[in-house]
Formats: C-alpha cells, sequence, structure tokens
C-alpha cells in the first residue's frame, strides 16, 4: 500500500465512525396511517354475525384484508352480499352490493370486536330509502 490508499482508508475510517454515532432508528409510518388490525379489532380473526330487524334478521360476515386497508366482507346467509369495509378502529362501514341492489352498514366496533348497534341503509334495489337498525358481533364459539 502507498500512502494515498492509507489516506483514503483513513478518510472511509472518520466517515464511517461518525455515521456510527449519528445512527437513529427508522421512521414509522405516520399517525393514521397504522394498520387497521393496529387501530382495533383485528376483523379477519374470526367469523361475525349481524343481526337487525330489517328484511336480513341475521347473516354472518367474514373479512380479509387488502393491501390498501380495507376490509374484503362476504355474507353468508340473506342475499350472500359482498362488499368493502373500512374499519377506523371504532366504526366499520361497509358498502355492499346482493343481486337486487346496494346498501351500507355502519357499526361501532371496539378493539375487543365488541359491537354495539349501527344502522343499514339501503340505496338501490327493492328496499331503497330504508334505514334499520343492526348489530355486529363475533359469532359465538360452538
Amino acid at each position: 500500500m502507498n500512502a494515498r490508499s492509507l489516506a483514503g482508508f483513513g478518510a472511509v475510517s472518520i466517515v464511517v465512525a461518525a455515521l456510527g454515532n449519528c445512527a437513529t432508528a427508522p421512521a414509522g409510518p405516520p399517525p393514521g396511517s397504522l394498520p387497521p388490525t393496529m387501530l382495533g379489532c383485528d376483523l379477519a380473526s374470526r367469523s361475525f354475525r349481524q343481526t337487525s330487524l330489517g328484511a336480513c334478521t341475521s347473516s354472518d360476515w367474514r373479512f380479509t384484508l387488502q393491501p390498501d386497508g380495507s376490509w374484503k366482507a362476504a355474507e353468508t346467509g340473506c342475499a350472500n352480499a359482498t362488499g368493502i369495509a373500512r374499519y377506523d378502529g371504532a366504526t366499520v362501514t361497509l358498502d355492499f352490493q346482493y343481486g337486487d341492489g346496494t346498501g351500507r352498514y355502519t357499526w361501532p366496533v371496539d378493539g375487543r370486536c365488541t359491537g354495539t348497534e349501527g344502522k343499514v341503509t339501503w340505496f338501490t334495489g327493492p328496499l331503497t330509502g330504508q334505514v334499520v337498525a343492526s348489530r355486529l358481533a363475533p359469532v359465538p364459539a360452538q
């Protein structure tokens, strides 16, 4: 090695040492962009049952988390509806469609997956304009 290469190694060593002392943890995602499972109930962890006094008194829903943070939803029973849900840690909003129409469920659901009274609103089809109380809760273990 000559003096020139030794000087190069010295400069690299100084830069590496300086950077090593300034290392920080990588920044996390900004608030509000956390995955839904970090905001509250993991909707994909179980089946849920909606109950209401409307046209569909009871049906079961399964949710699958999508890469964009929304949830694909599929109903078993009633009209076998499908849709896309959003969950902000406090409320599940499910826009659904079935053979004869469309609508929206809005269910308060806390971090323990406990639901309180929400509502279902039909936008198109034979039930257009109807709004009925609805509740979403985990299907009881059998």
